[in-house]
């Protein structure tokens, strides 16, 4: 431990600074003190909560009470784990389709990209999990995918809502996997806890064989499951060949609105067969008859390993959803598509659920200041003149030093991996020019970028660099030869173009059919670009909402993230009617009509 190395030779051997010294270590313990994290929530300790966990399966209707509840509530909390999640809820809220009978509710819509006041005296709000409000009083509060608070990078975001929200009824809705862990939590706080079973609506069934890897036997309603970008478009592609079927799209690295748009499109028939990454488990309802694995293994970023049994379930468990129109039977199948794959695929869905062990933690922004004050720092003028005082210890050394110096209870809480805000702190050294202070610092390594983008976060450390000098930050200045501005303008052009031709030709056909053969920049790469750009576009958000007076230009960057996403959309319409055109240049004119008459029904 560094740190207190450093704080020994900060002090000589006189027995007053001798005393100086552990009075000083003995605030470090106070600080590092994780032991019984509940205490530092006394609004919600002062209350004996209810706490009702709903568990069960995929598809049986565990969050459905939770929200009718909720729904009934004079005020009232839903936290979700993604925008996706807390925008439908939201959505319905307003609307009143939460259930038959229960009438339309004022909700605003909070996300940390997002923040939509519908009334500013509603009693409910919807959020994403992290931005959880627990220094409000609710009456009922419902957490989605309980489940997630054992996330190495998200779940003290869980955990902290769980110990922290003041709600006379706590709705928690996940995997039964929790139920232990919960009954530790709720004794902790003092809580009474109810738990309450579910079992799913539709079976579930294992199919007696996989596709013995033909993709030819795909058929209309499946969902293809792989776990990398370029095997999903090398699936789209054989299963459309193999098939004549039309393939619906959703991974993670596309925007929220277009996978819930390509979920639109497969529900409704629109689309045949969804190719789809493990961003299926969440968020999206989609009506699928069989799911089938493409693998059971994926890449962590370091190794290739197999699926916890836990993912293979939540994935699997998304065939036969209830309410499905396409699935003429009473059941759901999920098969893989190789033979030497079944026996695991089996062996996972009738394992036991394994219980979910720890819940994760991370300490305070107040704890984290509190400690960089007691480590050796500097004053530079210019951070002092920001209103705070820059330490001279990187947020990455901080957060190692907590770390190694945390007392927690090890039998129910692990600390959060920092992976993430680490690879940022790097960034802040690097760009931040020395002028950050440490609640900036802060804040800025919970940045929500991919650090695996290397635009993404080429675009972030421009970003850091123009707040540090105090300029007022725009995107496209930050963006600047990173090749996503020009390529987003270059698909918007060839949009207009299209509409121009197809307006001249006073036609209803698609707008991907107007687009001239020697148009070649609309293939997969450029779609990864803007993917990259639309990270982006969502990270200038997330900062407006810290930093409003540098970030200011927030309604000019949602018009253009609007106008990426239609980009997005727009490019995979073309990649999916250049297959036709594909299929008419190699003289197979019958699948080339029926492809584009689909393609035609479908933008009714």
């Amino acid at each position: 431990m560094a740190a207190l190395g450093a704080i020994q030779e900060h002090f000589s051997s006189t027995p007053m600074q001798v005393q100086e010294a552990f009075m000083q270590l003995e605030l470090i313990r106070s600080i590092t003190d994780l032991r019984v994290p509940a205490l530092a929530f006394a609004n919600a300790r002062s209350l004996t909560r209810q706490i009702h966990l709903h568990v069960g399966p995929t598809n049986s209707g565990k969050t459905h009470g939770a929200l009718v509840t909720l729904s009934r509530a004079r005020t009232g909390m839903y936290a979700g784990p993604l925008r996706l999640l807390a925008h439908e809820v939201w959505e319905r809220m307003n609307q009143g389709t939460i259930s038959p009978g229960i009438p339309p509710r004022a909700c605003n819509l909070r996300t940390g990209e997002e923040v939509r006041t519908v009334d500013e005296y509603a009693g409910l709000v919807s959020c994403t999990v992290e931005m959880a409000d627990v220094t409000r009083p609710y009456d009922v509060a419902v957490i989605d995918e309980i489940q997630m608070i054992a996330d190495p990078q998200r779940g003290f975001a869980w955990t902290h809502a769980v110990l922290g929200l003041p709600a006379k009824e706590l709705h928690l809705c996940g995997e039964a996997s929790t139920v232990p862990l919960i009954q530790h939590l709720a004794k902790l706080c003092g809580d009474d806890l109810h738990v309450h079973n579910y079992e799913r609506l539709t079976p579930l069934h294992v199919a007696p064989h996989s596709l013995y890897g033909d993709l030819g036997k795909v058929q209309r309603g499946d969902c293809i499951v792989a776990f990398k970008r370029s095997t999903i478009f090398r699936l789209k592609e054989q299963i459309e060949a193999r098939t004549g079927l039309q393939c619906a799209l959703a991974y993670g690295a596309l925007p929220p609105e277009t996978k819930s748009e390509q979920a639109k499109l497969f529900n409704a028939g629109k689309l045949d067969v969804m190719v789809a990454s493990d961003a299926i488990g969440m968020g999206l309802n989609l009506r699928i008859k069989r799911v089938i694995f493409d693998t059971l293994s994926k890449w962590n970023g370091t190794e290739t390993v197999p699926l916890s049994l836990s993912q293979i379930k939540q994935i699997a468990g998304r065939a036969g959803r209830y309410g499905t129109s396409r699935d003429a039977s009473p059941h759901g199948l999920v098969l893989t598509r190789h033979e030497d794959e079944m026996d695991i695929l089996r062996a996972a869905l009738a394992a036991p659920v394994r219980s979910v062990t720890h819940a994760l933690i991370q300490p305070s922004k107040q704890k984290l200041e509190s400690l960089s004050f007691l480590l050796p720092r500097s004053r530079p003028k210019e951070a002092v003149r920001r209103g705070n005082v820059l330490q001279e210890n990187s947020m990455s050394s901080l957060l190692e030093e907590f770390h190694a110096m945390a007392d927690l209870d090890a039998g129910i809480f692990a600390m959060s991996d920092f992976v993430s805000q680490q690879a940022i702190s790097a960034l802040i050294e690097h760009r931040g020019c020395g002028l950050l202070t440490h609640a900036e610092k802060e804040t800025w390594s919970n940045t929500p970028v991919n650090v695996r983008d290397e635009r993404a976060m080429a675009w972030v450390g421009n970003a850091i660099e123009k707040y540090a000098r105090g300029e007022l930050v725009e995107f496209e200045a930050c963006a600047k030869d990173l090749g996503t501005l020009e390529v987003e303008e270059a698909v918007t052009q060839i949009a207009a173009d299209a509409e121009a031709r197809r307006k001249a030709a006073k036609s209803t056909q698609p707008l991907a059919m107007w687009v001239q053969q020697d148009e070649t920049i609309l293939h997969v790469d450029t779609l990864m670009l803007l993917e990259s750009l639309h990270r982006s576009l969502t990270i200038y958000l997330w900062l407006g909402f810290r930093f409003p007076l540098s970030f200011c230009f927030r309604h000019h960057v949602a018009e253009r993230k609007r106008r990426t996403e239609a980009s997005i959309e727009f490019c995979l319409e073309v990649i999916r009617i250049r297959r036709a055109q594909r299929l008419t240049y190699l003289g197979r004119d019958e699948e080339a009509k029926k492809l584009l008459q689909k393609h035609i029904e479908k933008r009714r």
